[in-house]
């Protein structure tokens, strides 16, 4: 059984955060897999991408887990990536301003420090019907993930403010919603998943329990730009460029 804490946004509305205890004792992945390997309709993202160096402490997780259980399945050539802010499905006719938004930004907040460093590698959340404010608890949803959360916010308040940035203008909050804001108040990155049921096991168990507190520089991330483009899976396979944003 593993036992974790988890931060949370505490209501729909508003950036007020909560954290909750959560165990996982089962892991049920067959709607993860369906969101992984099905094409959606079209989504645009502002995003992160690790460069190949970058890529090698999670790879080797990868292995270790691949070794442990055959069900694990993870991309040698993922791009692994964390998401300053992903975006409602829109026109296209829209992105154009959410790019001249981006850019705008860019200028103004140049030079404020926007590093990652990832905590933990850990199961991921399994939620009643997609809503990230209620979850399931004893289950995940056999997503592995590594997560940061106290040192990385810097790139969590720099997505925060860049989404108030965007809400200042009227067309772009009647386009976004005026609750516009990030998903989660951690950042994420997603490194493979289970495609099989299973039970928790005590070797699995122990894996996880090494990857608690992975704060060292292997895990730091720091960067020089954001690109922001268009995809139709959430791995973002099939990537394509609208612009890079030098930071």
């Amino acid at each position: 059984m593993l036992r974790y804490v988890e931060t949370n946004w505490k209501h729909m509305e508003g950036c007020e955060t909560h954290n909750y205890p959560i165990i996982f004792d089962k892991i049920q992945s067959l709607k993860t897999i369906k969101e992984q390997e099905q094409e959606r309709e079209e989504k645009i993202s502002l995003v992160l991408f690790f460069k190949n160096k970058e890529r090698i402490p999670f790879l080797k997780i990868c292995h270790r887990l691949k070794e442990n259980n055959k069900c694990f399945q993870y991309d040698e050539n993922k791009k692994f990536h964390a998401t300053l802010l992903g975006f409602p499905i829109i026109k296209k006719e829209d992105y154009e301003k959410i790019r001249e938004k981006i850019q705008q930004f860019c200028k103004v907040a140049q030079g404020e420090r926007k590093d990652i460093k990832f905590d933990m590698v850990r199961l991921g959340t399994k939620y009643h019907d997609n809503n990230p404010l209620i979850p399931i608890n004893g289950i995940s949803n056999g997503t592995v993930i590594a997560i940061g959360n106290n040192q990385s916010k810097d790139f969590i308040c720099y997505g925060d403010k860049l989404g108030s940035f965007m809400l200042n203008d009227e067309k772009l909050k009647s386009i976004l919603g005026r609750n516009f804001r990030r998903k989660f108040p951690t950042v994420w990155c997603t490194l493979g998943y289970y495609d099989e049921y299973f039970n928790v096991t005590n070797d699995l168990e122990n894996i996880f329990n090494e990857y608690r507190n992975v704060g060292n520089k292997d895990y730091e991330i720091s960067f020089s730009d954001l690109e922001l483009g268009i995809s139709k899976y959430r791995d973002h396979r099939d990537w394509k460029l609208i612009q890079k944003f030098e930071l």
